[in-house]
């Protein structure tokens, strides 16, 4: 059901061109139709942004949903199948896998659909949405280089013990990882410990991985991560009432994405409530949402070329700045200069 992409230019002088008008306006009333496979959804951050974009979408007269990915390539594939079979006019994918999706993006693009490539590329696109991966890891661990600088001060050189909790199932969890091993050339105070593998991204695993972390190294102060579900899990062990910690001064989270619940609790890490205190985003849910709405639009209208590139900005959420995220949904008053 692809839309009719001709206007009618003046009003008809017969009726055989009233006709012909009647025509088009209907084939003009159909709303344009987008599907979005997702990485999964196993996190706020992604359902926020699953369903934040079909509300953008929507209210801009697009008929729009989206499909679990599961973090699983085949579960990917199928789904983009199935949007393909729907004959949908544009095709989002933030693929776990780029390099298996080349049949999906050719099939796709054979019958007209506009195929835009979210976070991570594929081969071909329409449009690519992208971040850098080891640069948004690398502003991460700037932030919480500067944070532990300043906490500890007065340490010895690359004295206070830092953790990567990662999960490489996917190569973006790989690449942020890799980068977030480097602490030690970020900070003159840090000194890597240990990296703690998870088999998933989600907040319960990260609080099995922290409890039994804290049983074999209970001096670790520090924990990095590219997932907001691991890093939400970490705090809630640390945070809970059953906790063998109490006091957070001198502790800190640090993680890639997450969503306006993380933001209040780093937002409370101010006040000795948590010891999450940080997190970097590639810009807030509702401005990537629109920001895909005009990727989809100028694709299909013809003002954006194939194999345009669309760099995502980042986002830097302290306990300083998380008012303003929280307020906004983005923060302009730190950027990336501010780590530099």
């Amino acid at each position: 059901m692809k839309k009719a992409t001709s206007l009618i230019l003046a009003a008809a002088l017969s009726a055989s061109l009233m006709t012909g008008a009647a025509v088009t306006a209907h084939a003009e009333d159909e709303k344009k139709s987008v599907g979005f496979v997702t990485f999964g959804l196993g996190g706020d951050f992604f359902q926020q942004l699953a369903d934040t974009y079909v509300e953008v979408f929507e209210e801009a007269g697009w008929e729009a949903s989206y499909a679990d990915g599961q973090f699983d390539p085949t579960t990917q594939i199928e789904a983009c199948e199935n949007y393909i079979a729907m004959d949908v006019d544009v095709l989002v994918c933030w693929s776990v896998a780029p390099e298996a999706m080349d049949s999906v993006v050719e099939s796709a693009m054979s019958k007209g659909i506009k195929f835009v490539s979210f976070v991570a590329p594929t081969s071909d696109y329409d449009v690519l949405m992208v971040s850098d991966d080891a640069d948004l890891a690398d502003s991460l661990a700037k932030m919480a280089a500067k944070w532990i600088d300043e906490t500890y001060a007065d340490a010895e050189d690359h004295s206070v013990p830092v953790a990567v909790f990662s999960c490489r199932t996917a190569e973006t969890g790989v690449i942020q990882a890799d980068e977030l091993l480097k602490i030690e050339e970020f900070s003159s105070k840090a000194k890597f410990e240990t990296e703690v593998e998870c088999s998933d991204e989600t907040m319960q695993v990260g609080l099995e991985k922290a409890e039994n972390l804290y049983m074999s190294n209970p001096d670790i102060k520090v924990f990095l991560t590219a997932h907001s579900g691991l890093g939400l899990g970490i705090n809630n062990y640390f945070t809970a009432i059953s906790s063998p910690v109490t006091e957070y001064d001198g502790m800190g989270i640090f993680a890639i994405n997450g969503d306006p619940t993380i933001g209040e609790i780093i937002q409370s890490s101010a006040d000795g409530a948590s010891p999450f205190r940080g997190m970097v985003i590639t810009g807030g849910v509702e401005d990537t949402a629109n920001e895909l709405l005009q990727m989809c639009e100028g694709t299909l209208d013809g003002s954006i070329e194939k194999g345009f590139v669309q760099k995502a900005g980042t986002v830097f959420v302290t306990a300083d700045t998380a008012a303003e995220y929280l307020e906004t949904g983005t923060v302009t008053s730190i950027t990336a200069e501010d780590f530099e």
